[in-house]
């Protein structure tokens, strides 16, 4: 593995909020600030990064990546390009499953690939019906012995609570209830797919633990965040003074900018940005990538380095990863996105076909991977 030296770029560190003019060398799939005892610049891959900005690798928190079935994309052609070098499975598989993910795309990617596991034992393994999520087939068991075995690859359990899932079983707030019995168990997060909930949002948030995140905090179907007079409901916010954690989470009919809009002027922005992206958003619209998702979000009102804080350290944190995937310190992985933020006219779409205007663009240049250049833009380096 050859050393590398990032000279000129702006680095943005969200673990010390520090943004700063550095240059960061790399060696043995480690960042070192100060590298130059340990690297000859005469031996080293010289990066001009003038006119960009260095972040930590993106993180999807939400990605659907199982290719065992209609719904997941292959990782690194969407990550890697994308500046993401983490990405976490959104709960495609089931226990039924899970072990096969791991085996087909898990250990292929070059992409750091961990994953929520389904309550229901069959994932998503189908667009034509949806999961069983009745208590009565959680298969308890089976699904504490896989966090057991696959500690590092396993983060939460998933639920899916909208109206088409649970409403035709008869069911309300039981699935919540006996997920979070068994993520009690485990010592996991649970992750709540809420588009068109089959209890009220406020009912869920108030169900839900500090550490579980309220999945497509932005959606526009059935009853949203947003009361009747405009404004975010108030058992929403309490949730978030609580410690549950809020997921853009953008999926092809999981935002709407009528939701969002108000939200945003109440400054109740995201905790994690993720695509949710499957093979309706691959290189597709509304969502494309996570760069132009980012973009979007600053479109709408957030600063730059809000939106790289909610696509590193914030799910780095979710992870137990902050320091090593959240930041650019001497040591820490050396998984890094070089990317430059371009002006230029840009619309944002939703499903709905509401849009915002933005005037800015984020673009990868590089993605680096454990030392290694998987990515290089073709006008850069």
């Amino acid at each position: 593995m050859s050393a590398l030296i990032i000279k000129g770029g702006m680095v943005y560190d969200p673990f010390k909020k520090k943004y700063e003019k550095q240059d960061l060398g790399i060696k043995d799939g480690r960042i070192l600030l100060e590298y130059k005892e340990d690297i000859q610049e005469t031996e080293a891959e010289i990066i001009d990064a003038g006119d960009c900005v260095i972040v930590p690798g993106l993180i999807d928190y939400h990605i659907h990546l199982y290719t065992g079935c209609d719904g997941g994309v292959s990782a690194d052609p969407i990550c890697l390009p994308s500046g993401v070098t983490t990405a976490v499975d959104g709960g495609t598989c089931g226990a039924s499953s899970f072990e096969m993910f791991v085996k087909s795309d898990i250990e292929r990617a070059l992409t750091e690939v961990k994953g929520y596991l389904n309550i229901s034992s069959g994932g998503l393994a189908s667009g034509l019906y949806p999961e069983n999520i009745d208590p009565v087939y959680y298969e308890k068991e089976k699904i504490k012995y896989l966090f057991g075995k696959y500690p590092d690859k396993l983060t939460a359990l998933k639920l899916r609570l909208s109206k088409n899932i649970a409403g035709p079983l008869g069911l309300t707030r039981e699935p919540l209830e006996k997920t979070i019995e068994i993520a009690e168990e485990i010592g996991c997060p649970v992750v709540v797919h809420m588009t068109d909930p089959v209890i009220s949002p406020e009912e869920a948030a108030s169900i839900m633990r500090p550490g579980d995140v309220f999945c497509h905090m932005y959606y526009g179907k059935g009853d949203t965040i947003i009361d009747e007079e405009g404004h975010v409901k108030k058992e929403i916010l309490k949730a978030r003074e609580r410690g549950v954690l809020f997921d853009g989470c953008n999926g092809k009919n999981n935002f709407a900018f009528q939701v969002a809009a108000p939200a945003a002027e109440e400054g109740f922005w995201p905790d994690i940005i993720s695509t949710d992206i499957s093979p309706m958003t691959f290189y597709r619209h509304p969502v494309v990538n996570m760069p132009r998702l980012l973009s979007k979000y600053m479109a709408m009102g957030m600063s730059f380095k809000q939106v790289i804080d909610c696509a590193t350290i914030a799910p780095a944190r979710q992870l137990g990863m902050e320091k090593e995937l959240g930041s650019l310190e001497s040591g820490t992985a050396a998984d890094i996105l070089i990317l430059k933020i371009k002006e230029q006219p840009v619309s944002f779409y939703d499903y709905a076909g509401n849009s915002v205007n933005g005037a800015k663009v984020i673009v990868p240049q590089m993605t680096i991977k454990s030392g290694n250049i998987v990515f290089c833009q073709s006008d850069f380096h």
